[in-house]
């Protein structure tokens, strides 16, 4: 005995509507959707911070720069969502370690962690210093 079994339009249809068949089988014509690309940072917008993270692994010091401006962000009232997000999370990474590679570790590497980290350029304000 076969197992398959052809169903007309109109009986589909019927069926359809009796919710036996449900619209997303494979005869359903499938909706057309854009496939997800894979999204890399353009380079002009990490060059920033590769720059900073080079000037504050040469003077260690300019941590303290650094917890300035997270403090002086920090008391702004009116800020985007995203960037107290940032905020935070450079709070959090500020008391695990004031490492300089550490820190450029994890605000680099491309996931969302450190998507997060770099919704906010300003706190790294003042670390790098442009000799040009």
């Amino acid at each position: 005995m076969d197992s398959h079994v052809i169903i007309d339009s109109t009986t589909y249809e019927f069926l359809r509507v009796l919710k036996i068949i449900k619209m997303n089988q494979a005869y359903y014509p499938v909706r057309n959707r854009r496939p997800q690309r894979e999204r890399k940072p353009k380079a002009e917008n990490l060059s920033y911070f590769e720059q900073a993270f080079v000037c504050l692994k040469e003077d260690p010091d300019r941590v303290a720069i650094l917890r300035a401006n997270v403090n002086h962000y920090q008391q702004k009232k009116h800020l985007p969502k995203a960037a107290k997000a940032a905020i935070t999370r450079f709070e959090y990474l500020l008391a695990v370690t004031e490492n300089p590679e550490e820190m450029e570790r994890r605000v680099m590497e491309d996931s969302y962690e450190g998507r997060k980290f770099r919704q906010m350029p300003l706190l790294l304000k003042g670390i790098s210093t442009n000799s040009e």
